[in-house]
């Protein structure tokens, strides 16, 4: 079953104010705290602080700020703003300029600018390795290739994909075995099971990772839990 979409609607329901907003975020932050990181009370409760945009120990007072660390750090931009801001990035095909945040949220240039560059930091690809079980593969992407060059006019993209939406992935003028063997190696750890199909690209990674593979020739696409 496919998940539902997620839309504009969807995000207006879930977060209809900026209250919402601060609770998603002190959810996601502290939600699963054991214990007060002051007074140590077993499964403290809190309660949201007069005023701030913090919330306080019901036992001893002592704030928790979900925004602390964040991109919304001593922001006066309302939450609401911020998060409609991160999803029309989230859904943009072609990126989202300052701009365009301008006329979206009604803000001024300088802090859709600001907004932007921060969206944009927070969401780049980490330097994690992936580890488990990690899916790899390769495409062309671009205009349309002459009778004698099949690949011309394309840009090679290798990606590396983990469990539910961990993606490494770069662009690079040709997809081979020189240049996606280091990217393999500097992006995954060594004795993780690599899922691909039969391209030769991938012909050595048994050194280095533990290799399943299907064969897209024969029109295979999943085989023993492998794809």
């Amino acid at each position: 079953m496919k998940a539902p979409r997620y839309t504009i609607d969807t995000l207006h329901q879930q977060f209809p104010d900026d209250d919402a907003c601060l609770e998603y975020m002190f959810q996601r932050q502290y939600g699963d705290l054991k214990a007060c990181p002051k007074c140590a009370i077993v499964n403290p409760r809190y309660y949201r602080a007069r005023g701030r945009k913090c919330y306080a120990c019901n036992d001893c007072g002592y704030q928790l700020s979900p925004l602390a660390n964040t991109i919304f750090h001593k922001s006066d931009t309302p939450l609401t703003k911020w998060f409609y801001a991160i999803y029309l990035f989230a859904v943009g095909k072609n990126g989202v300029s300052a701009k365009e945040l301008e006329r979206h949220l009604g803000v001024t240039y300088k802090t859709a600018w600001r907004m932007a560059k921060q969206i944009r930091l927070m969401m780049q690809q980490n330097g994690n390795m992936l580890s488990g079980i990690v899916e790899a593969d390769e495409t062309y992407i671009g205009g349309k290739a002459k009778l004698d060059r099949k690949f011309d006019n394309k840009t090679a993209i290798v990606e590396k994909k983990k469990g539910m939406g961990q993606v490494k992935a770069f662009a690079t003028k040709q997809a081979d075995a020189t240049v996606t063997l280091p990217f393999l190696r500097a992006n995954i750890e060594a004795g993780s099971t690599l899922h691909t199909d039969d391209s030769r690209i991938y012909s050595r990674v048994k050194r280095d990772f533990t290799h399943a593979f299907v064969n897209h020739s024969k029109l295979e696409y999943v085989k023993s839990g492998h794809h």
